[in-house]
């Protein structure tokens, strides 16, 4: 996290924490002790309570307590322990956001094509090898695109300030779609030689084979998917 952002950070959470109950600012005083006693990072421990006090200010309206909403101090603190960067480096990083979209269009479309294609009695298939790839490619980013500039601003904590103005994001968003046709579009256009029709069997193997990896990367890094809307 930049120093600019983590000071930013700091100061959000000195005005959600005056706005908390005397029951909460207790659980939070505690929380730090112990995540300090724990050696976690202050940037991690600023960040875990950038999530939790937009919630915490917000549930306690209705009553709730951190301890209801998080369970006890040491709960608490062994989740963020175990789990002290995931939001931070997985959902924020756009490459990894963009392999596993590419993956699950790559997957998806693979599969289907190839199942139709066995299961009819003739060849109806429309997209060649290299179409399949580059509309998994450029949908991976397109899906990257609605994160960024929107669904990661629905997550607990976000700093909603930073959102782009509607207006701009639609724009962008109509204009990633337009992108995403003309490429597929054009890219049919390609000979058979450069872009080849599969045999279905084939298509199936290579959509299954996406989803089984997409599996496992989403296991080996913790990746959250672009279109992956938090739990309130």
């Amino acid at each position: 996290m930049e120093a600019e952002k983590l000071r930013e950070y700091v100061a959000e959470n000195r005005e959600w924490e005056q706005k908390l109950t005397k029951r909460n600012q207790q659980y939070i005083f505690d929380l730090n002790k112990a995540l300090d006693a724990a050696n976690l990072s202050e940037e991690e421990k600023v960040q875990a309570l950038h999530e939790m006090l937009p919630v915490l200010v917000q549930e306690q309206k209705t009553g709730r307590t951190a301890r209801q909403l998080y369970g006890t101090v040491s709960e608490r603190t062994e989740q963020i322990l175990a789990t002290p960067s995931q939001n931070q480096n997985n959902t924020a990083n756009p490459v990894l956001m963009w392999v596993d979209n590419t993956l699950l269009i790559l997957g998806v479309f693979g599969l289907m094509m190839g199942v139709i294609g066995l299961f009819s009695s003739q060849n109806n298939q429309v997209y060649g090898i290299v179409t399949l790839l580059l509309m998994a490619m450029v949908g991976g980013w397109v899906f990257y695109l609605m994160y960024k500039y929107m669904y990661q601003y629905e997550r607990p904590g976000a700093d909603k300030s930073q959102r782009p103005k509607l207006w701009k994001s639609i724009l962008i968003l109509i204009a990633s779609f337009f992108v995403w046709t003309a490429v597929i579009s054009l890219s049919a256009l390609l000979p058979g030689v450069i872009n080849p029709v599969l045999d279905p069997f084939f298509l199936v193997i290579i959509g299954g084979a996406a989803l089984l990896l997409r599996y496992y990367l989403k296991k080996k890094y913790n990746i959250v998917g672009s279109l992956s809307m938090p739990k309130q």
